[in-house]
């Protein structure tokens, strides 16, 4: 039943979204209202740099671990800028495909951002090798709001007890902190801190969940062979993504410095003066194909991240079209979305830690 009613909402949510978010023929000020309504995620990264290439990871085969590529401070100053025109409220991520922490420049560019986005979410993705007691201290005195930390271990031992427990052990004695409320049989929320700060010990090579094909880019034969997405996806709606340089990305399961991924770049922030606004733009066409059910072609066919539905059902014209005349729709899809953000994503609940 519950399957059924959700299918059934997120089915409405699909045709009763306004027409002008489906083409790139949008006034400047529609298009920084449209944004400021709908995107909840931006997600950048900080530099090219990450210390590990983990086997499920396309850093396992392409190049993020020889140097240290620092995203440009004019694309940086760029984004902050746009997001604070509109006071944006919910979340900005440092994750994608580096390690945030590794590099210096992360310290004054959260702080740049906590003092420009006073309401926003700020959220650190990280794999926990930089963390230490004068880490977690310098992020609370800056103020940011959560830490998202996977403990990755060896390929084959992701569920061993005793590397479980040698991982968490070497976690706790480095950053001082202790394992708190555990919300599943391998994820726990950190006590001790006045981060929200969640640790967990993932596995992605052994039908572990969160499993992706990364759009193409990671074989597994077994899970993505025949697979053929169908399902809406919400993601051009509510994420943005950013590349450390500067290039905006369809996803966040699409990657700039991928050869097979170069149609999924949709612009470059920064450049000739392109802003989150324009990429917000032109994502309309990609929002247009997504958003209707059946297959999905490119580095979105063997996708099945948020695949959870609509399947067979998707963004209707005719549909659409009867939402945009009936009376108070908008309004009412306005309250349901001012009703879904007041918890930003990532941030921790007492029902769920992300």
């Amino acid at each position: 039943m519950k399957s059924a009613l959700r299918l059934l909402a997120r089915f409405v949510y699909a045709n009763a979204l306004p027409k002008d978010l489906f083409t790139k023929d949008v006034k400047p000020a529609r298009l920084r209202q449209l944004f400021g309504r709908y995107v909840r995620l931006v997600e950048i990264e900080n530099h090219s740099y990450c210390n590990r290439t983990c086997s499920f990871c396309p850093n396992a085969t392409l190049d993020r671990l020889s140097k240290i590529i620092p995203l440009d401070d004019q694309v940086f100053g760029r984004i902050i800028d746009d997001l604070a025109s509109v006071n944006y409220d919910q979340t900005l991520v440092w994750a994608r495909y580096h390690e945030p922490l590794a590099d210096e420049s992360i310290f004054p560019r959260l702080t740049t951002a906590r003092k420009a986005l006073p309401k926003a979410f700020l959220s650190v993705t990280s794999n926990g090798d930089y963390l230490n007691k004068d880490v977690v201290h310098r992020l609370e005195e800056i103020g940011i709001n959560q830490m998202y930390v996977s403990l990755y271990l060896p390929d084959g031992k992701e569920r061993d007890p005793e590397c479980i427990r040698d991982a968490k052990d070497k976690f706790q004695r480095r950053t001082g902190l202790t394992y708190g409320r555990q919300y599943g049989e391998y994820f726990w929320r950190m006590d001790g801190t006045k981060l929200q700060m969640t640790v967990s010990v993932p596995d992605y090579n052994h039908g572990g969940t969160g499993i992706s094909s990364r759009g193409g880019l990671i074989a597994m034969a077994s899970t993505f062979k025949d697979y053929q997405r169908t399902s809406v996806c919400f993601s051009p709606l509510h994420h943005i993504v950013v590349d450390y340089n500067g290039k905006s990305m369809l996803c966040c399961q699409t990657r700039s410095d991928a050869p097979e991924h170069q149609r999924a770049i949709i612009g470059e922030i920064g450049k000739d003066g392109y802003s989150l606004f324009d990429h917000f733009r032109d994502l309309a066409p990609a929002r247009a194909g997504l958003f209707r059910a059946g297959p999905k072609k490119g580095v979105c066919k063997s996708c099945s991240q948020n695949a959870d539905g609509p399947y067979k059902v998707g963004r209707v014209d005719a549909v659409a079209g009867f939402f945009r005349i009936m009376p108070g729709a908008e309004f009412a899809l306005n309250k349901m979305l001012q009703r879904s953000h007041r918890q930003r994503r990532y941030e921790i609940s007492e029902a769920s830690p992300v």
